[in-house]
Order: structure tokens, then C-alpha cells, then sequence
């Protein structure tokens, strides 16, 4: 798991979901982190910008890991 985009993870969830730091962990599901379906459609998009990548409607769900999602965007070639 990339540490650098786990970092700018936590800190886009931070920032723009007012998510606590000590949160987002690698273990922790958005659903934990209060982000239900429509959460997540926003974070797609805020992490679509930051990343530059596109994230599929059916990539990133409430029940899905922080690790999950660091994967995802690593392997879009995020760093």
C-alpha cells in the first residue's frame, strides 16, 4: 500500500468530509467514516480531481476498505 496517497487520502477526507485524522485508517470502511452512498458519489469526484483519475460508480461503495480505495488508486497510477 502507497503511504503518499494514503496520506493525500486522509487528507482530502479530512479536509472536505470532516473526517478526524486518527480515523482514516488503513482497516476503517467510508460507512465508518459517515460516508454513506451519496458521501461516496462526492468523494469519486473530489478524489477524481485530486488524483486525476476516474473512479467507477461500482469502484468505491460505503462498505469498502481506506485500503481498498488506496489499492485503486494506485494501481491508476496514482503516487
Amino acid at each position: 500500500m502507497s503511504t503518499t496517497v494514503l496520506q493525500r487520502l486522509r487528507e482530502l477526507l479530512v479536509d472536505h468530509f470532516g473526517v478526524e485524522e486518527h480515523e482514516v485508517v488503513p482497516e476503517a470502511t467510508f460507512a465508518q467514516l459517515d460516508l454513506d452512498s451519496l458521501g461516496i458519489v462526492e468523494f469519486a469526484l473530489v478524489a477524481e480531481k485530486e488524483f486525476g483519475v476516474v473512479l467507477a460508480e461500482d469502484e468505491v461503495s460505503p462498505k469498502a476498505r481506506v485500503a481498498e480505495a488506496v489499492d485503486l488508486l494506485t494501481a491508476k497510477g496514482c503516487r
